[in-house]
């Protein structure tokens, strides 16, 4: 028997796919890195995934999905992204889950053990100012140091993301209650869109050149990166419809232009009668109604002249699409982005709304706006889509971030070392004056 087992009378066992998954989905850790649709999809990809869990008297108090990843030079590291899944309140249970972790990946020869735990490190608000009165897990961190963890700091990681906005949805009844808890910009722009015309659609097999296509320019545009066309495939192939959704917002240009020619046409013509009563009556109200009726006209005429370079010819263009997963008990916004020409359309807008619509109606009680940095202040990188996100109403949330225990101490430093070093060359190589050619 295991030592470790022998000592605390807990067991590591390989699970089923069912065994795992009946267990993680109810877990209030849950996460979707954490989840049989993503283990399917990271093992069609080639990637070494096991399922493990640990047992007191036969029931399951942890478990986990590990990852192991080995270099050219034979390195290998086991990580268990966003987990493992326990009670880390039970330090008993924790410095045994670890014991039995990282006895296993010694077995399989890996030289350190990562995890990242989906625990809050400390509770915040919509500004990121902290409230450790509500919730505080970091003693969470001495306690893991003092098994041999290494803490990796708190820094926006974008890896495995550990700054999110989230949203609670519990207790909101519907989609009027909803929209009320945004702010009036964020309700205007959702209104702007769904009178525009703005659908949305979600990608298929056949469908995803349409999607592939608006993300890698929005991702061009903004300076993000993406993954590959091929990986977005294999998330099609390999997960359900409701675990992968690649949505896209698209607006017809024919019909959008057709239905603003024939608003302004309706207004101008009562902005015509109104200022015939006016000029007959000098009537106060009829004159307020005016204003208010040429308001519109004039919108309508700039709306007109916004989209005069996008020709009928178009026919119905992605304006945004973005990367969602729902699992467990949330909704999450991956990653995407609005194309840039078609930005005044409002296409990110309308899928986040879309998508938290989508989580009233599945009863998920979190929308969850996954990475988002620039909280500090508005000179910082970010700040603008952090802006943006909190216009839906929300917190931000901070996890306590990734913890890297040495499984076998000679080869990970050694490792280290060697990283260092590369690390200082190219430093040294990019202040080297150029040689000019002769």
């Amino acid at each position: 028997m295991n030592p470790v087992s022998a000592a605390t009378g807990l067991e590591y066992a390989n699970l089923s796919d069912a065994e795992f998954e009946a267990f993680a989905l109810k877990h209030p850790q849950n996460s979707f890195l954490q989840s049989i649709d993503f283990a399917r999809f990271q093992r069609a990809r080639g990637q070494q995934v096991e399922l493990f869990g640990v047992r007191r008297d036969g029931e399951l108090v942890a478990a986990g999905k590990l990852n192991y990843t080995t270099t050219r030079l034979g390195y290998t590291v086991c990580e268990c992204a966003k987990g493992p899944l326990m009670d880390y309140s039970d330090r008993d249970l924790v410095r045994a889950v670890v014991g039995l972790l990282r006895n296993h990946a010694a077995e399989r020869k890996a030289a350190e053990l990562l995890i990242s735990p989906n625990i809050r490190y400390i509770a915040r608000d919509a500004d990121g100012a902290e409230h450790p009165d509500v919730e505080d897990n970091r003693p969470l961190v001495a306690d893991l140091e003092q098994l041999g963890f290494q803490h990796q700091g708190l820094d926006m990681n974008f890896i495995n993301v550990n700054w999110m906005f989230i949203k609670n949805l519990v207790g909101i009844q519907d989609a009027e209650e909803l929209i009320m808890g945004t702010s009036y910009r964020t309700r205007k722009a959702i209104r702007k869109a769904e009178k525009n015309g703005v659908f949305l659609e979600q990608a298929t097999l056949e469908t995803l050149d349409d999607f592939y296509g608006a993300l890698s320019r929005a991702g061009d545009e903004k300076g993000f990166v993406y993954r590959e066309r091929a990986y977005y495939e294999n998330l099609l192939r390999t997960t359900s419809t409701e675990f992968t959704k690649l949505m896209m917002a698209k607006i017809d240009i024919p019909a959008y232009r057709k239905s603003i020619t024939e608003r302004l046409a309706a207004e101008s013509a009562t902005a015509a009668d109104l200022r015939r009563e006016v000029e007959e009556t000098g009537s106060k109200k009829k004159a307020n109604r005016l204003k208010v009726v040429q308001d519109l006209v004039d919108s309508y005429e700039r709306s007109l002249k916004d989209i005069e370079r996008f020709p009928d010819s178009v026919g119905t263009a992605t304006v945004a699409a973005i990367h969602f997963v729902c699992y467990g008990d949330e909704v999450v916004c991956v990653i995407g982005g609005t194309v840039q020409d078609y930005i005044y359309f409002n296409g990110a807008t309308s899928l986040y709304w879309g998508m938290m619509l989508h989580a009233l109606e599945k009863g998920y009680p979190r929308y969850n706006f996954y990475g988002t940095f620039g909280i500090s202040g508005q000179d910082e990188e970010g700040h603008g889509g952090y802006e943006f996100k909190k216009g839906f109403g929300g917190e931000v949330v901070q996890l306590v971030g990734d913890f890297v225990l040495p499984v076998r101490p000679a080869v990970f430093h050694a490792n280290r070392l060697a990283r260092s070093a590369a690390a200082a060359a190219r430093t040294l190589l990019g202040k080297l004056p150029l040689k000019r050619a002769s």
